[in-house]
């Protein structure tokens, strides 16, 4: 298969290792690397009017990016393409796996597969790139888990949830809520808001509204 792949990796470690297998599972594909994340976005911007990347593996952490950088993590390299409105399949290769983050970069970006980096996920990124190219999406066994756990509790919330579950982190008292909460309408009181959120602690078994505001960010719901 001839394909034009852009990896973004500071790293030397990591894409050295990557691009050799790569090119050992596609041996025809062409390989560009770009240690930083402007560097990155510019060569894309260019491809656009050559021979445009297939596709493109992208780190979301960039710890030796100049400080005069315009873009500095993988997050804004996906936030300048959207807004250039530059379709381009990706594949997020990385260590994070926060729901919050992974959250944000699938449904925010779209991205077509986010691998978890680690020191074994060498076959599974490769199986990523095999996927991504006959236009299928792929997700890490553990990041699929966590996206299944958001899902089942995304279920499971109301209207009237969520409208709670984004007033939350205000430093607003829940008092000043019962004018900020509806129902068909009708204005919850306040006797109705504590019991939802009472519900939403048990729901995500926290005991303090503290520790449910950690969790909804954790799953990304919030």
């Amino acid at each position: 298969m001839n394909s034009n792949f852009l990896i973004i990796e500071d790293h030397e470690d990591v894409f050295e290792n990557l691009e050799r297998k790569i090119l050992r599972e596609f041996p025809l594909a062409k390989i560009t690397i770009a240690s930083t994340c402007d560097e990155g976005f510019t060569l894309i911007k260019k491809s656009l009017l050559t021979q445009p990347y297939s596709l493109l593996i992208l780190d979301l952490t960039f710890t030796i990016e100049p400080f005069n950088a315009q873009l500095k993590d993988g997050i804004q390299v996906l936030s300048a393409l959207k807004a250039k409105q530059i379709t381009l399949p990706t594949i997020v290769y990385s260590s994070h796996n926060d729901m919050q983050r992974i959250h944000t970069v699938i449904n925010s970006y779209k991205t077509k597969s986010y691998v978890l980096k680690t020191s074994t996920s060498n076959k599974e990124l490769l199986f990523a790139i095999k996927e991504v190219l006959e236009g299928n999406t792929y997700y890490s066994k553990e990041v699929q888990q966590l996206l299944n756990k958001r899902v089942t509790y995304d279920l499971k919330l109301d209207d009237v949830d969520m409208q709670i579950i984004k007033l939350l982190p205000t430093n607003q008292s829940i008092e000043s809520w019962k004018n900020q909460v509806f129902k068909k309408g009708k204005a919850y009181s306040y006797r109705g808001i504590k019991k939802r959120i009472d519900k939403l602690s048990q729901l995500l078994d926290v005991s303090n509204q503290k520790e449910l505001v950690l969790k909804l960010q954790e799953l990304g719901l919030l």
